[in-house]
């Protein structure tokens, strides 16, 4: 057993080790990557994503166009890369500043910072959004940024019903599947052939998050929202104790029965 435990812990540090200080052929590869991405994503950028050819990308990044299809399948496959890991700063930045909101204001906080790193480069984000169903995951992570993206959501979900605006029975990560999907929705429809402005894109996904969210709310909650409010984190967590008569162990409050129904 010791001896085993030894042959781990040297492997698990020689893991770590070869993390932190990778060998010269790693970091060769490393910096390739990185000048890939550079020039793509400047020349995508300055010409367009149609306009640019790969044999330019592997001239501004100083390495041969064979050499380039070793690192990307495809000039599509490339802006993916590029957008996946991009975008994954954008979310976690957007996590990061998370606001004490509810839960619908929460989730747009995430899903209008993506948005908004799209509409640095519509004619690149449209591109982006039709090749992305069809890209090699195994190459881009991109799967792996999805999962990241849809834990942060069911996080946001699961806080929400401890602190009693989701009703409890709620799926979380089926809820945060169904928010994205909408997300995307409106996404696809901004970017589509017949676009909509900004506005209309903001307003018609924060309606479509209510839509979904509306029968999925605890009652008092619900209620707050239809009067046109949209309580803070603080304000939330207090409903409960103002719009909802908690009942004793025998079922009675202020000495009174309550019906059956009104429980």
């Amino acid at each position: 057993m010791d001896l085993q435990l030894s042959v781990s812990t040297k492997l698990t540090n020689r893991r770590v080790d070869d993390a932190a200080h990778p060998s010269r052929g790693e970091r060769n590869k490393r910096d390739k990557l990185a000048r890939i991405k550079r020039a793509a994503h400047k020349l995508f950028s300055r010409r367009g994503f149609d306009a640019t050819t790969t044999r330019e990308i592997a001239q501004a990044a100083d390495i041969g166009t064979g050499t380039l299809f070793l690192y990307v399948g495809s000039k599509e496959d490339l802006l993916v890369l590029i957008f996946r890991e991009e975008m994954e700063r954008v979310v976690n930045d957007a996590f990061a500043t998370m606001p004490n909101r509810t839960l619908r204001d929460q989730v747009l906080q995430v899903f209008n910072a993506m948005i908004a790193y799209h509409e640095q480069d519509p004619g690149l984000a449209r591109v982006f959004v039709k090749e992305l169903p069809f890209v090699n995951d195994r190459r881009h992570g991109v799967a792996e940024f999805m999962t990241m993206l849809l834990v942060g959501v069911t996080n946001l979900i699961e806080q929400a019903k401890s602190r009693g605006e989701i009703k409890t029975e709620v799926p979380a990560r089926r809820l945060a599947q169904n928010l994205f999907a909408l997300y995307f929705a409106e996404l696809q429809r901004w970017l589509g052939r017949e676009p909509i402005g900004p506005q209309k894109r903001d307003d018609a996904l924060r309606s479509a998050i209510d839509l979904q969210l509306d029968g999925l709310r605890e009652g008092n909650f619900r209620n707050s929202m239809n009067r046109g409010t949209s309580p803070s984190l603080e304000q939330s967590l207090a409903l409960p104790q103002k719009q909802i008569v908690r009942e004793n162990a025998d079922g009675r409050t202020n000495g009174k029965r309550v019906s059956r129904r009104a429980r």
